[in-house]
C-alpha cells in the first residue's frame, strides 16, 4: 500500500514538473512573462500583411518582445506590442514591419534611436511597412505592364524616326541646313578675324573712356555733390513756391483776398457794369452835344 502511494506521488510530481516545463518552454518561445516588466506600445501601420499575434519584436535584431494584438482603425492597423523594459527607447525610435523568411514570416524591428528625450510609451507611434516577397512580385508585375507600354511607345517612336530618316527630301533639307550653318560659321569667323584689331581698339577705347570718366567723376565729386545739393534746395524752394501759389489761388477762389473779391464779388461786378453803362450814356450825350449846339459854360474869373 505504501509503495502504491509512493508511486502515485512520484507520478504526480513528474506530471507537475512536465506541465511546468511545458509552460516554461511555451512562455520562452512565445515570449510570455508572468511579471509585468514589459512595456506595452501601440504602433500604427498602413498594412500588416503576414503579421500574427505572438510574432517576434526585435531590437537591432535581438528578440526583446512579441506582438500582443492588432486591430483595424479607420484606414490604419494599430498593433499592440510588448517590449522588455530594459530597452531604453528614444523619441526618434523607428518601428518597421519586416519579413523574416521567404514564406512570408513577419516581425517588428525596432531601432531605439539616439535622441536625448525618452519615447512616450503612452502615445501611438507611426510604423514603416517593408514590402514582402509577394509585394515585390506584385511590384515587378506592375512594372512589367508599364514596360510593355513603354516598349510600344519606343517602338512607335523608332518607326517614326526610321520613316523620317528614310525621307530623302527631309535628309536633303537637313544637309542643306547644316551646309548653310557651316558657311555662316565660317563667315562669322572670317568677320571676327578681319576685325580683330578694330575690336581690340574698340575694347581699349571703351576701357580708356571708362577710366577717364571715373577720373572725371572722382576729381569733380565735390562739385557734383554741391550741384546736387543746390538742385535739392531749388526743388525744395519750388515746392514751397507751388504750395504758396496754391494757397493764393485757393484764397482768390474763396474771395479771401482783394483779387478774389474783385473776381468773385457779384455786387462789385454789378456796380462796375452799371457804372460802365452810365459812362457810356454820358459819352453819347457829350458827343451829341458837340455835334449839335455845343456846350454852354458859365465861367467867372474874379
Amino acid at each position: 500500500m505504501k509503495n502504491s502511494r509512493a508511486t502515485e506521488i512520484k507520478v504526480g510530481i513528474t506530471v507537475l514538473l512536465g506541465v511546468l516545463l511545458f509552460i516554461w518552454i511555451l512562455g520562452w518561445t512565445k515570449n510570455f512573462s508572468i511579471s509585468s516588466s514589459d512595456n506595452e506600445l501601440k504602433i500604427m501601420f498602413n498594412n500588416v500583411s503576414g503579421l500574427k499575434i505572438g510574432n517576434d519584436v526585435t531590437v537591432n535584431g535581438v528578440k526583446k518582445g512579441n506582438v500582443a494584438d492588432f486591430y483595424v482603425f479607420k484606414t490604419y492597423v494599430i498593433v499592440t506590442i510588448n517590449v522588455s523594459s530594459d530597452i531604453q527607447l528614444k523619441k526618434d525610435a523607428i518601428f518597421s514591419l519586416e519579413i523574416t523568411d521567404l514564406m512570408g514570416g513577419r516581425k517588428i524591428e525596432i531601432n531605439p534611436g539616439f535622441s536625448e528625450e525618452p519615447l512616450d510609451i503612452e502615445a501611438t507611434h507611426r510604423g514603416i511597412y517593408r514590402t514582402d516577397l509577394a509585394g515585390v512580385v506584385a511590384l515587378f508585375s506592375d512594372l512589367q505592364d508599364k514596360l510593355d507600354v513603354i516598349l510600344k511607345e519606343v517602338t512607335n517612336t523608332l518607326a517614326g524616326f526610321n520613316s523620317l530618316v528614310g525621307d530623302k527630301k527631309f535628309i536633303a533639307e537637313v544637309k542643306s541646313s547644316l551646309s548653310n550653318f557651316n558657311k555662316l560659321s565660317k563667315n562669322l569667323a572670317q568677320i571676327l578675324d578681319e576685325n580683330r584689331e578694330n575690336l581690340r581698339e574698340i575694347s581699349a577705347n571703351t576701357k580708356e573712356i571708362t577710366k577717364e570718366t571715373k577720373l572725371l567723376i572722382d576729381s569733380n565729386k565735390e562739385s557734383l555733390q554741391n550741384s546736387l545739393n543746390q538742385m535739392n534746395i531749388l526743388v525744395h524752394r519750388s515746392d514751397s513756391l507751388i504750395t504758396t501759389l496754391n494757397a493764393i489761388a485757393l484764397e482768390t477762389k474763396e474771395g479771401n483776398n482783394n483779387l478774389g473779391k474783385i473776381l468773385y464779388d457779384d455786387t462789385l461786378y454789378y456796380n462796375l457794369t452799371e457804372s460802365m453803362t452810365r459812362l457810356k450814356e454820358l459819352s453819347e450825350l457829350i458827343l451829341y452835344q458837340l455835334k449839335t449846339d455845343g456846350f454852354r459854360v458859365d465861367f467867372e474869373l474874379f
